[in-house]
């Protein structure tokens, strides 16, 4: 959005945005802290390393832009494939030493796993794979949701114009 500001002025109202992403990344997972001088340290160089991450490589950045922008005017498409959240419920039998002498009964234990993404993402100079990473955008561009969005996000932009015709000369 700052790179539209810059190029068309901040007084020019902005009529659509359209931002297109290489896939979506996984959940960045953040390091464990450090119990000792030397762990901290390697911790905190690890947790600048992923907050790098999380502002430069990931759909966070996106969700950072949107708000830049008025409502109905952005635009984001990102291949990706949502694996959902998880959540289940372990029965856990004690052993016989522990229900004999320890009084021990049986326990239910509550797991739970948060929604992620699976990684399905290409770097732009990855041509090898551009053939692959084309086909899944063809297939998420296909999904309802994505035929509703786009035909939206369309509406918002101008008829084309026809191209210049080139001077003749005699």
């Amino acid at each position: 959005m700052g790179e539209a500001r810059l190029h068309f002025g901040f007084a020019r109202p902005v009529g659509c945005l359209v931002t297109i992403g290489t896939g979506m990344t996984p959940n960045v997972a953040l390091p464990a802290q450090g119990t000792n001088p030397i762990s901290a340290a390697t911790s905190t160089i690890m947790t600048l390393e992923k907050m790098w991450e999380l502002a430069t490589k990931t759909e966070h950045a996106n969700k950072l832009a949107q708000p830049l922008c008025e409502a109905g005017t952005y635009y984001r498409f990102n291949v990706g494939e949502k694996i959902p959240e998880k959540r289940w419920v372990e029965k856990v039998e004690p052993s016989l030493f522990g229900q004999w002498f320890g009084g021990e009964t049986p326990q239910e234990i509550e797991h739970f796993t948060v929604e992620n993404w699976k990684k399905i993402t290409i770097d732009l100079a990855d041509y090898k794979h551009m053939e692959e990473f084309a086909q899944l955008t063809q297939r998420y561009m296909q999904t309802q949701e994505e035929i509703k969005r786009s035909g939206e996000c369309a509406t918002k932009l101008p008829p084309k114009r026809p191209a210049p015709q080139a001077a003749k000369s005699s």
